[in-house]
């Protein structure tokens, strides 16, 4: 997971007051959206953007940038059931466009984002091979600690096999040699 500073608690209104006034609108929009699909309690803002991060695995969200806001749709489940229509939309992996194309409104984009958070909601996100590895490190950790605890309270005398040869050579050192 990237690194824990750059997270900060969601707050609809101290976000939108870090939003240019010309997008503040429409950032307000996807607000609503990314809250009706998710607990606010689960939306954090990382690096000046809402997120939906769970156990490491990042799930959905959006960023205002220059060329335009982007939904993330990071959930392979999301993918996997609305890739079809999502498609024309996306700018990369899991980048969605709000942008509406010919002969459409914004209306139909808001609602295509709409229904790609909800089922995001539904779905375990996207995780890095590294934060991966690092995931699974803690919780083998976690969970071998318990066992690690009783194993140290029973420990074994050493076996009279390793005690054996420290005795063999002092025998053997003692005897004068033919």
């Amino acid at each position: 997971m990237k690194p824990a500073s750059k997270f900060s608690p969601y707050s609809r209104a101290a976000f939108l007051r870090s939003v240019a006034a010309k997008n503040r609108s429409m950032a307000e929009r996807l607000c609503v959206l990314l809250e009706a699909a998710f607990a606010p309690a689960d939306i954090q803002i990382y690096s000046g953007f809402p997120i939906v991060v769970r156990d490491m695995e990042w799930i959905a969200g959006f960023a205002m940038r220059a060329g335009g806001p982007v939904a993330y749709c990071c959930s392979p489940g999301t993918l996997a059931e609305m890739g079809a229509q999502l498609k024309p939309y996306m700018s990369g992996k899991s980048c969605v466009a709000v942008k509406p194309r010919k002969g459409e409104s914004v209306e139909v984009v808001l609602a295509l984002v709409a229904r790609a958070f909800a089922t995001a909601a539904k779905h375990g996100g996207v995780i890095s091979k590294t934060d991966l590895r690092t995931r699974d490190a803690a919780r083998k950790k976690a969970a071998a600690k318990p066992s690690a605890t009783r194993a140290a309270s029973k420990k074994q005398a050493p076996s009279s096999k390793r005690a054996a040869p420290a005795k063999t050579k002092e025998r053997s050192a003692s005897r004068p040699r033919a």
